[in-house]
């Protein structure tokens, strides 16, 4: 609701601000609230009497609760993690990406999701060069629709579906003429690719940011995108099964939302990992009430800062670091290569656009190249890719090379980097 939003807004904006204690007791008390709930009306957690701990004091005793792990999401039936009593007519429906081929239903309560709303204007308003006026291009894979506030010209969004042809998306992209340019970084890796000197030259004109969300977006990327766009890139990390998780400030710092979200970083066995070491990321968005999602394990890598950032938010930082935890090769030596391993051999590795990796059963690997439109001599590019995959990995093992002419997305529209088919060793 547009009123619930607007009004929202402030205090969001109020909120990045609060001190750490004060941020620990809103924590606490919309988690027991949500324990509460989630106990007495939604049977997954009902039926667990691992949930039937007293409030807690101490966000550290969340630790006592099991990690929701993405498989019981797929398997359950999603009425299991609905609320009673719950009336979808009035709440937002998504979908997971299907990075591995099985879509997620989840579902946002009204309240929640216009919180959520509100709170996206900080992520516009941390990089300190968006305006409400600015006209924003969004390349994605689905239409959002039109909210009553565009009319009057205000956070007005032109959408690009990203299954277009590049003429199509490139024709709409210049003629809207756009200060801001958003969306996944396979597609504004694409579009950039794709623009002539021409074109680029037309879109600088009056584009001033790049917005980046959804995948991981490595240091190597964001250089490329900074240098071939010629303006600043903001990051921010979400997930439909989360919303928001963190926005990207001018500082550069990347800040959990912790006004709706609590993170934890647990290693393997789902334990508490202190700030400042990497492990799998552990999230609880308490202000959910349709569906609520307890220590849930999104499936990424990361490590939240141990420092303050300097603009002043007292938010913590997250750097994200490998990408999706259960997307890996795995060499014979037990070595693991994570997908940043392939997104940054498409940012610097001359000759390629893109690359992305099939492991089959037998642990054999397949690595299939979109060349650099430039390319003359593929079997050059192949052998020092090679090199450099023995390089990494510290050892020699099977590996095919081949080509492709484009990156295979997800049924969500994201970049699939890689898919397997080996069990040995994971």
């Amino acid at each position: 609701m547009f009123i619930r939003e607007a009004f929202n807004i402030p205090v969001t904006m109020v909120r990045q601000y609060y001190s750490a204690e004060r941020l620990r007791r809103r924590k606490l008390r919309w988690i027991n609230e949500m324990l509460e709930h989630s106990r007495q009306r939604v049977r997954y957690y009902r039926e667990d009497s691992r949930y039937r701990l007293a409030p807690i004091t101490d966000l550290a005793e969340l630790a006592a609760l099991p990690v929701l792990e993405k498989a019981v999401l797929r398997e359950r039936p999603t009425e299991d993690f609905l609320a009673d009593g719950i009336d979808l007519d009035s709440c937002r429906r998504f979908q997971t990406s299907g990075s591995t081929g099985h879509r997620v239903t989840v579902w946002h309560d009204a309240v929640t999701h216009d919180y959520h709303m509100a709170a996206c204007f900080r992520r516009f308003a941390a990089t300190r060069t968006y305006r409400p006026t600015d006209r924003l291009t969004h390349i994605r894979p689905y239409a959002a629709p039109q909210r009553g506030y565009e009319k009057l010209k205000l956070f007005r969004r032109h959408q690009i579906l990203s299954h277009l042809p590049m003429d199509e998306i490139k024709a709409e992209l210049l003629a809207n003429r756009p200060h801001v340019l958003a969306g996944q970084p396979v597609h504004v890796r694409e579009v950039l690719r794709e623009l002539t000197e021409s074109e680029l030259a037309q879109l600088r004109k009056t584009l001033r940011m790049v917005l980046t969300e959804s995948e991981l977006l490595t240091p190597e990327h964001r250089a490329r995108l900074v240098n071939g766009y010629g303006v600043p890139v903001f990051d921010e990390y979400s997930a439909f099964e989360i919303l928001n998780i963190y926005f990207e400030c001018s500082r550069g710092g990347k800040h959990l939302a912790e006004d709706r979200i609590h993170v934890e970083v647990v290693d393997d066995d789902g334990n508490p990992l202190p700030d400042g070491q990497e492990g799998r990321l552990v999230i609880t968005p308490f202000m959910e009430r349709a569906m609520p999602l307890i220590r849930y394990a999104i499936g990424d890598i990361g490590v939240i800062g141990t420092k303050p950032c300097g603009c002043g938010r007292t938010f913590r930082t997250l750097e994200l670091t490998v990408g999706r935890a259960n997307d890996f090769v795995i060499l014979p030596s037990g070595k693991r290569l994570y997908p940043d391993t392939f997104v940054w051999f498409a940012a610097i590795h001359d000759g390629i656009d893109e690359c992305f990796v099939h492991q089959n059963a037998d642990g054999s690997v397949r690595i299939s190249i979109v060349p650099a439109a430039d390319v003359t001599d593929v079997e050059e590019v192949f052998r020092s890719v090679r090199e450099e995959m023995y390089r990494l990995a510290g050892h020699e093992f099977e590996l095919e090379l081949t080509t492709a002419e484009k990156l295979p997305l997800t049924v969500g529209g994201k970049g699939k980097f890689i898919t397997s088919e080996y069990v040995g060793g994971a």
